[in-house]
């Protein structure tokens, strides 16, 4: 959904027209385990230097914090991302490591590839691969294109020792190369089938828990990889007030936690200027009731 360096409304085509997509709620699986590496963990695959891998999956999907918002945010989320190889500023990137939150960049489009040796830091230990590559408003990439440009991700993941999560994927209206994100991995697969990709990505922006367990079930009978949640919330909803939101993050986060396919997800997002009622902040450092809730629910991290 992000476009460096503001944030786009570019939201997903919801479960009725993603039930369409795929035929039905209960999709015929056409094959397990394609592609990549099937690791178990990607978190194994840990970068060199920094402090030990979070053992939490819970994170959030935004940039322009604050050391504040990150202080506050920190008591909850183990690792956050923003769409870039970088922090968005020196403040945050000299803070978060000693707040114990991961900063995981990302390998955005074929643009960002060039620039990843100057900008990842040092102790990263993972790396998202391209942003909504399906959506023309996004990365625009098709899979075959997706697949020629892969191994520049791998030769810099195993430069640096990243795990390599793969590109994110959602329904996509509009102009898409492939509205069908699960058409759009196969066909990545096909194209690139020794690629190398520790972890699933993909977005969902439905409003209940019932759309996000389907969802989650279609990709842990494809692939065998881990997956990683990197934006979800209420937005395809009629209604997408604030007690909508509260409900709907009480019911994911109780799913997500307890799923062990789900290795990681984000929340999306710290603030916005389309809908408010999905921030997690107010004030510099000063959550919301939504963020307050989202830092409070129990986490199932590893010991």
């Amino acid at each position: 959904m992000q476009h460096p360096p503001r944030l786009l409304a570019c939201v997903s085509i919801g479960l009725a027209a993603a039930l369409t997509a795929c035929g039905s709620s209960s999709v015929e699986v056409l094959h397990t385990g394609t592609g990549g590496s099937g690791a178990e963990d990607a978190a194994s695959s840990s970068g060199a230097g920094g402090a030990a891998p979070t053992a939490c999956k819970r994170g959030i999907a935004y940039g322009y914090h604050s050391p504040a918002d990150l202080t506050a945010l920190s008591k909850g989320i183990g690792w956050w991302y923003n769409w870039a190889a970088k922090p968005d500023n020196a403040e945050v990137a000299a803070a978060y490591a000693g707040l114990g939150v991961e900063y995981v960049p990302m390998a955005w489009g074929e643009a960002s590839l060039s620039g990843l040796s100057a900008e990842v830091p040092p102790d990263a230990r993972h790396l998202l691969g391209f942003n909504e590559p399906n959506f023309g408003s996004q990365a625009n990439l098709t899979p075959t294109q997706a697949a020629a440009l892969w191994p520049q991700i791998e030769d810099f993941a195993k430069q640096h020792d990243l795990a390599i999560v793969s590109p994110a994927v959602n329904f996509c209206g509009g102009t898409c190369n492939v509205a069908d994100p699960f058409e759009w991995l196969d066909q990545f697969f096909a194209a690139c089938p020794a690629c190398k990709v520790d972890a699933i990505a993909m977005h969902w922006y439905a409003c209940d828990g019932s759309a996000l367990t389907w969802y989650l079930q279609q990709f842990e009978s494809k692939y065998t990889q881990k997956l990683w949640l990197t934006e979800f919330s209420c937005l395809d909803g009629s209604d997408t007030s604030e007690p909508v939101q509260q409900a709907y993050m009480k019911a994911a986060l109780a799913i997500l936690e307890a799923d062990p396919r789900v290795e990681r997800y984000a929340w999306f997002t710290g603030r916005s200027d389309f809908t408010p009622s999905i921030d997690l902040l107010g004030e510099s450092g000063e959550l919301t009731p939504l963020g307050q809730t989202y830092v409070d629910y129990p986490a199932s991290c590893k010991p």
